[in-house]
């Protein structure tokens, strides 16, 4: 039987030669050449295209990153696309996943909760989805954060005030109040700290409860 053997381009050959880890490098080949890379036969595109997106990924261009993800999930659903149907699944997770987590650190929770969320319908197992879901939620729920920080702002000013009083008219004038004073200073500045941990506290319980009963009602079994 005759095998014919497998025939790829100068360009994607020139493209597979870059160190795989130069990232910088296969951004910069792709941008140069992406007109020739799109006259490519389609398995070659997929590759190139699959490999730019990991690299944009990998030197934190989370916009870019966004602005070509898309393309590369629809290009990992087509027939066309001639990766093993197993590798295929988790490199769709994979794209997905990144995709929210380049939404967290262009600090667009609500977009990462959304493709989160889509994640977890797809994959219920996937931890550091359920992670990157508890993150997005926390960040979004901000009212209880705001309320208790503003109260610790407030604590920690009075606490300097007690200091200010303390050391310009108790020490000097009214030294039988010293205990008294550092322990309402102690207190405020404990106060503060209490108040804030609290508020963080809630906020995270707040995040893990929604997602679990995100989680719960996709498949409560």
């Amino acid at each position: 039987m005759h095998i014919r053997p497998t025939y790829h381009s100068r360009t994607y050959r020139d493209f597979l030669a870059i160190e795989p880890r130069n990232y910088h490098g296969l951004i910069r080949f792709y941008e140069e050449r992406e007109q020739q890379i799109g006259r490519l036969d389609e398995e070659e595109q997929h590759t190139l295209l699959f490999t730019y997106t990991n690299a944009l990924f990998e030197v934190g261009a989370y916009r870019q990153f966004l602005a070509i993800t898309d393309q590369a999930i629809l290009g990992v659903l087509e027939p066309t696309c001639r990766v093993p149907e197993v590798d295929k699944q988790l490199l769709f997770e994979k794209l997905l996943f990144r995709k929210a987590a380049a939404y967290l650190q262009i600090l667009e929770p609500a977009q990462a909760e959304h493709v989160a969320k889509e994640l977890l319908r797809i994959s219920p197992r996937h931890e550091l989805a359920k992670l990157l879901l508890r993150k997005s939620l926390r960040l979004q729920d901000t009212r209880i954060n705001t309320i208790t920080r503003a109260g610790t702002i407030l604590l920690l000013a009075l606490s300097a005030l007690v200091i200010l009083i303390e050391v310009l008219l108790i020490r000097n004038f009214y030294d039988r109040f010293t205990s008294s004073t550092e322990l309402t200073r102690n207190l405020l500045f404990g106060g503060a700290l209490v108040l804030l941990v609290v508020g963080e506290a809630i906020t995270r319980w707040r995040a893990y409860r929604a997602a679990r009963n995100f989680l719960a009602d996709r498949h409560p079994d």
